[in-house]
């Protein structure tokens, strides 16, 4: 029963709605109670612990949700193996963590708060190997049940801690503390009811285990390093507060990330198990997967493109206004990195993470060239452009790769339908904003986008069913 589709779908949107709700609305209440400097100390130590968080997971939960999703249970002998290499590497990412926020000369305050939010990168760990284990067996009411006790924690402890005049210190032994209970839901639960018998640690097994990850884990750790230097790059050209605005706009472009990072997660499991049970690798047999996923990502990204003043003003306040081009120009990021991420999958689902982690060395080194360059003319705005610049490199990159191992994938073609429809009624909306007021446009704009998906593009919910749906037996 727990495994019928819809009511996974709804364990899975239940689980997004709690990323909103921890993340998101923490961000709002920050910026309207403490202003821009505290949501700049709070945003600035989250951006460390998930820049050290893809060194302390180096791409581990992926390797496991590749496994899992093509030979489910018996997967356990590396799912074992896997996780105590990642406890390894989460030491050490804590103590390189430690020492390099020391170098580069922040207050002892913005330290001390770093420092101890280095401490939630092995219960974030196990959290996210616990998730991906039982995502890819289609048992999301474990990670959302981990979820709702995080959230709950953090959340209530947060407000508290706020409404006392306490800074991102506490904030940070707030996320610490609700991290390690969700870690400890999810990891009992995934021993006693999806690896109940564990095989015994074997040197040789850990050492094949160890070289299939290193390209995992190099990839991972280009990809969250290209998503989280950007914040680092900013507080050092920037004062605190511009870091603050760039913040607010990071964040609503990671709001409208989670549908695709979702999916992408979703789609390594099917693909993986496909790729096993098939005698072909071709992509193009997931196509309906991937024009339901432009028709729900391109329309949100062309009208958060075209009201990105209002959500800026209406969710954090006036000031960050300011932050309108930021939010733009992110906006492009995310239609790159929604087919980045697609392409990823399809590239692991092969068993080319190797090749995989170059194209994301192209896009961090692309990113930083960027940023060192126009950042002090552009500010936080030639961060943002530092951003689109890398996800475009390493979109390309991929989308060669796989015309050439494996079978071209024609994304136009996926794409036009809701990127035609979106542009025209985007178009109309920016139009209107001069001379009606921007709730109403908005409300328009969203009833526009529903007719027009409707009438002309293939979105479907036997899709989304077969999304969520375990995988088959071989076909």
């Amino acid at each position: 029963m727990s495994q019928k589709p819809w009511r996974q779908l709804a364990f899975v949107l239940g689980e997004a709605a709690l990323s909103l709700v921890s993340g998101g609305v923490l961000f709002i209440i920050i910026s309207r109670t403490s202003g821009p400097e505290l949501l700049g100390e709070y945003a600035l130590s989250i951006a460390w612990l998930m820049l050290f968080q893809g060194g302390s997971s180096f791409g581990i939960p992926e390797f496991i949700m590749r496994e899992t999703g093509a030979h489910g249970r018996d997967a356990a002998g590396q799912v074992v193996h896997a996780m105590v290499l990642g406890l390894g590497t989460g030491l050490a990412a804590i103590c390189g963590m430690l020492v390099l926020v020391r170098t580069l000369g922040y207050r002892a305050d913005l330290v001390q708060a770093i420092s101890i939010a280095s401490l939630a990168l092995i219960p974030a760990f196990l959290n996210t190997v616990c998730r991906g284990a039982f995502m890819a067996q289609r048992q999301m009411q474990v990670p959302f049940m981990a979820a709702l006790v995080e959230n709950a924690i953090m959340t209530s402890a947060s407000l508290y801690l706020l409404s006392s005049g306490h800074g991102a210190v506490s904030l940070m032994i707030a996320l610490v503390g609700s991290k390690a209970a969700s870690a400890s839901i999810a990891t009992v639960l995934a021993f006693r009811g999806m690896f109940p018998a564990l095989p015994p640690l074997d040197l040789r097994v850990l050492m094949e285990t160890a070289r299939t990850v290193f390209s995992f884990g190099m990839g991972n750790l280009f990809g969250i390093l290209s998503r989280r230097i950007n914040t680092i790059m900013v507080s050092l050209w920037v004062s605190i507060e511009a870091v603050g605005h760039f913040a607010a706009a990071t964040k609503v472009m990671e709001f409208c990330l989670i549908a695709p990072d979702l999916f992408s997660q979703l789609l390594l499991t099917r693909i993986a198990h496909s790729f096993v049970t098939r005698d072909y690798r071709d992509p193009n047999r997931f196509g309906a997967w991937f024009e339901v996923l432009f028709a729900l990502v391109v329309p949100a990204c062309v009208g958060v493109w075209v009201f990105a003043g209002l959500i800026l003003e209406t969710l954090f306040g006036k000031p960050f206004g300011d932050a309108l081009w930021i939010l733009r120009i992110l906006m492009i990021y995310v239609l790159t990195e929604t087919a980045d991420g697609v392409m990823s999958v399809i590239l692991k689902a092969a068993h080319r993470q190797r090749q995989d982690a170059y194209c994301v060395a192209s896009n961090l080194m692309t990113n930083v060239m960027l940023n060192l360059a126009l950042l002090p003319v552009l500010g936080a705005i030639g961060t943002a452009i530092g951003r689109v610049g890398g996800g475009f490199a390493s979109a390309t990159l991929r989308h060669f790769l796989i015309a050439r191992e494996l079978t071209r994938v024609d994304w136009v073609r996926f794409a036009w339908k809701p990127a035609l429809t979106s542009a025209g009624a985007g178009s109309v909306c920016y139009v209107l904003l001069d001379g009606v007021r921007p709730a109403w446009v908005l409300l328009f704009y969203i009833a526009l986008i529903l007719a027009s998906l409707k009438m002309f593009s293939k979105f479907s919910f036997s899709v989304i069913k077969d999304v969520m749906s375990s995988p088959p037996g071989p076909e």
